[in-house]
């Protein structure tokens, strides 16, 4: 039976690094007082001792038709939360970013008397600036994880703080530099790394992994002393035609080593994501790319008003980091990119400095600690 004191909260995440952060802060939030967590919970909530209503795997879809493909799981899901969050009683549901599917939960729950702390905004700023006034009417308190978007936030009337960036917790690589080059047969001291990160997602390595492989290839060709590792996320696949290009072109397949080449490669090209800030915050230079299906492109292309996509250009407030998406995004122009970077220690080395305005501008670490606290001292 619940303690008379234990508080109670109801949390949804919708992707792995929500689930990695989200996680963090229940840590945080025990170490205030004794508390009960159930929501959408993925393996680090439920190694955090999250009550799982739901698996994190039924909300984390890619793209606008991805959304439509798992709607009726989604509406499923939607409906357990509400269930419970009537029967569980929360004292605040905690919200973290997704806003696909938590703005419309939020409201609702908001409807019942549930107050609703939002963590990590969603991108409004990006996608729809006007519902940032929307979210004054539903979202208690929102903790924002970028320094700009406090003063974006606070003047469409919502109660806006900056915490920091949960990637300043705990930013490390899984091994060191000299084990991981001998992972990769690397000669001590010597010789050339190239990272590709393709992406989390099934439908990201399937868009990318080709044309990285291939500039893999051609870059390989004329530079012996090149290494080149491709990660691949838990639980990813490549299909058969993506082995035998990887066997071609010399590339190594890497698992559990996503950070490790985010910091130890010369440089890196990276899919649009959380994966492109991990990467400028370790300092190493990046080219940025992405690739979508047609239709999603065409969305995107109308809703989005900013001039970069690419996390740490809109960090810096200008391009630290060239962006490729879609039909930029060719195998030729990308091995003559990363080719000029390669070939020049000055250029890499320019590229390294323009990358540290990005971990200036996200302060301290402390991000779950202070989302915790001011979670805690809502619910008192």
């Amino acid at each position: 039976m619940a303690g008379a004191n234990e508080r109670r909260f109801l949390i949804v995440v919708g992707e792995a690094s929500g689930d990695r952060h989200a996680a963090r802060m229940v840590g945080a939030l025990r170490a205030l007082g004794a508390c009960r967590v159930r929501g959408v919970a993925g393996p680090s909530l439920a190694a955090a001792g999250v009550e799982a209503v739901a698996p994190l795997d039924d909300l984390a879809v890619i793209g606008f038709t991805g959304v439509l493909a798992r709607l009726p799981r989604i509406w499923s899901v939607y409906r357990r939360l509400l269930r419970e969050a009537a029967s569980f009683r929360p004292q605040a549901a905690v919200l973290v970013d997704s806003p696909g599917f938590n703005f419309r939960l939020g409201p609702a729950l908001r409807r019942r008397g549930i107050p609703v702390f939002y963590y990590i905004a969603p991108q409004v700023w990006a996608w729809h600036p006007e519902r940032a006034a929307q979210m004054a009417r539903w979202v208690d308190r929102l903790a924002v994880v970028f320094p700009f978007e406090e003063p974006l936030f606070r003047k469409a009337g919502v109660e806006a703080r900056f915490v920091g960036h949960p990637l300043l917790e705990d930013l490390e690589p899984e091994v060191d530099e000299g084990w991981f080059r001998r992972e990769l047969g690397m000669p001590a001291g010597a010789g050339r790394l190239l990272g590709l990160l393709p992406g989390s997602r099934r439908g990201e390595l399937r868009a990318h992994a080709p044309v990285l492989i291939e500039a893999a290839r051609r870059l390989r060709g004329t530079r012996p002393d090149l290494t080149v590792a491709l990660a691949l996320a838990p639980g990813l696949e490549p299909d058969r035609a993506t082995r035998a290009a990887l066997a071609a072109a010399g590339v190594h397949a890497v698992r559990h080593r996503t950070r490790a080449l985010e910091a130890w490669a010369d440089a890196c090209v990276v899919a649009s994501g959380t994966a492109t800030l991990e990467t400028a915050l370790f300092g190493t230079p990046l080219a940025i790319v992405y690739r979508t299906g047609w239709l999603n492109y065409a969305i995107a292309r109308r809703l989005v008003t900013l001039t970069h996509i690419g996390l740490p250009n809109i960090v810096a407030g200008s391009e630290v980091a060239p962006e490729l998406i879609q039909d930029r995004l060719t195998a030729p122009r990308l091995a003559e990119l990363l080719g000029g970077w390669l070939d020049d220690p000055g250029a890499l080395a320019a590229r390294r400095a323009g990358l540290a305005r990005v971990r200036e501008r996200l302060g301290e670490q402390g991000a779950a600690r202070r989302t915790a606290e001011w979670l805690w001292a809502m619910t008192a």
